[in-house]
């Protein structure tokens, strides 16, 4: 396998990918000859530190470079030993292998106190230097308070936390960010055309996605395509070296939620789950992409600061769900999706919560649920009857009563006033508006019983006491009022009433869908009540799962 990490290293500044923050100030330190006694690299892997380092310890000792100029000339004598790692006075440690206070000592202490063999700087590069012990860190503090004018500290780390504040506080820190995808795909392809081989832009998008941000891991599984040996190599081919990447698919799946299509979603699951991929993983990529979304619509450029790019062709495809998706979509799916993630039990079917989460989404079965157990308010009164219990039994019809704190005074102007039959020829469009602002709450009125609009009052007929407890919910209604104020022509006072022995027709039920079917249920007349059955056997536990979800069978 191609080394390619190594061949193509950054040899001078403007070759280094990103950092610009760092790479900024470095220049105009090299250039004015203000050189710190101590510099701190903190950041993440495979981002550049090192390299960095080393660029540094060539430009300030560099035998070519002129006044106000930063970059090595790397054909000097001093430049070209520091690129073959052979200069005595640049000298690389590594922490991890030499933790104690002796290696401190012999290696960096006393070498430090020695000028220089051939170059104006001794350059000493500590690599995880978190890796030191305590006493090691102390003993270097003293040096590091009063170094010799010649010598030069970069201590390099991916835990700054553990580097004693002491230390800290003594040297020039920069941190070091991960490498967007836009900029390692540049790098990628400037490889691919000096190796001579033609790659599909996609493979390089894929690579570097998977790279997470490391340079040097998206280099190595460059160098592992490479090694098929072909000169022109497509995405097909490279998913025999990489596993395939799921984030197109992520993308699928979110435009499959928007649109509530649970049976294409749930099949494409079950398609990554027979292509083995980790669906753990699979699931993660969609809350990274659903955080992507959310950053965006917070503020363009908040997410282009993070480094959260996904490339140019996901991009598009990315933007074009995030317009279609609304703030209380992107938070109910990212929370579902975090359940499912989070979830450390181990299936017998590995897709199942997945399917799961998607079902929930697309039915919009899990906020009311969750919302009726969290908050006591919403919890069904002990004459309500639930289908959760087989062992509960009908009760007498109560009478229907008003709702505690329900409005009384109509709002200012001349009242009006609408029949049964004239509300339900407008109550699809109502249920539409409101289904804009709050989906759950859309379904709540779906299984209610519009009666009349009398004297600015609209009357509305409960089954359940959480129902008509969520839409007395303060933050909920005004979205009610404001879409029947859009509907109506005026704002109305909202009446509601329960009455347990309720039965809604299946027309009214299904209203939202069309104008035409509400139309068509309002003029039918009213359907004559079925008889209710003591007890919950089979065909009494489906009705009051069909009545409770608003559903229908479909023979």
């Amino acid at each position: 396998m191609a080394t390619l990490y190594r061949d193509y290293r950054p040899q001078n500044f403007s070759e280094i990918l990103g950092q610009n923050h760092i790479k900024i100030t470095l220049q105009n330190e090299v250039a004015g000859g203000k050189i710190a006694q101590a510099y701190l690299f903190c950041g993440p892997r495979a981002v550049g530190k090192t390299t960095l380092a080393r660029v540094l310890a060539k430009a300030v000792n560099c035998e070519k470079r002129r006044s106000g100029e930063y970059e090595p000339c790397n054909a000097c004598p001093s430049c070209l030993s520091i690129i073959a790692g052979k200069n005595l006075d640049v000298l690389e440690i590594d922490a991890a292998s030499n933790t104690g206070v002796d290696n401190v000592r012999d290696n960096i202490i006393a070498s430090s106190r020695l000028a220089p063999a051939s170059t104006k700087y001794k350059v000493f590069i500590i690599d995880e230097v978190h890796m030191l012990s305590l006493s090691a860190f102390n003993a270097l503090l003293k040096i590091i308070e009063e170094p010799p004018a010649h010598v030069i500290f970069i201590l390099c780390t991916t835990e700054v936390h553990k580097v004693p504040a002491t230390i800290v506080s003594r040297c020039e820190r920069f941190d070091f960010k991960r490498i967007s995808i836009v900029e390692i795909v540049k790098k990628l392809t400037f490889i691919a055309a000096q190796e001579k081989v033609a790659i599909d832009k996609e493979v390089l998008e894929a690579v570097a996605l998977r790279s997470g941000g490391h340079l040097r891991d998206a280099e190595s599984l460059l160098g592992q395509i490479f090694s098929l040996g072909d000169k022109q190599i497509s995405l097909a081919q490279a998913e025999l070296v990489i596993p395939h990447y799921n984030s197109h698919e992520a993308v699928d799946l979110l435009a499959y939620l928007r649109r509530k299509d649970a049976a294409k979603a749930v099949a494409l699951v079950n398609n990554l789950a027979e292509s083995g991929v980790n669906i753990k993983n699979f699931t993660g990529e969609v809350i990274s992409l659903l955080r992507q979304i959310i950053l965006n619509k917070l503020s363009p450029s908040l997410a282009q600061n993070l480094g959260l790019d996904w490339g140019e062709n996901l991009e598009m495809r990315l933007s074009e769900i995030a317009a279609e998706l609304n703030w209380e979509q992107l938070f109910s799916f990212t929370r579902r999706f975090l359940e499912t993630y989070n979830d450390n039990k181990n299936p017998l079917i590995a897709q199942l919560p997945l399917e799961l989460a998607i079902g929930e989404l697309c039915f919009s079965v899990q906020k009311m649920y969750t919302d009726s157990l969290e908050d006591s308010s919403l919890k069904p009164a002990p004459s309500s009857r639930t289908f959760f219990s087989p062992m509960a039994k009908n009760r007498p019809a109560a009478k229907a009563k008003e709702a505690p704190g329900a409005e009384k005074t109509p709002p200012p102007g001349a009242p009006i006033n609408f029949s049964h039959e004239e509300i339900l020829g407008k109550w699809p469009e109502f249920l539409l508006r409101l289904k804009k602002y709050n989906h759950s709450l859309a379904f709540v009125l779906q299984n209610c019983r519009p009666q009349m609009i009398k004297d600015s009052r609209l009357y509305l007929l409960f089954k359940y006491k959480f129902h008509q407890d969520r839409l007395h919910d303060p933050s909920l209604k005004n979205l009610v009022e404001t879409a029947i104020s859009e509907v109506f022509g005026s704002p109305l006072v909202l009446v509601s009433s329960l009455d347990e022995n309720l039965e809604i027709r299946q027309e009214e039920k299904n209203s939202a869908a069309t104008a035409s079917q509400a139309t068509t249920a309002a003029a039918s007349g009213a359907e004559e009540k079925k008889p209710e059955k003591d007890g919950l056997n089979d065909d009494g536990l489906m009705n009051k799962l069909l009545e409770t979800f608003g559903g229908r069978i479909i023979n």
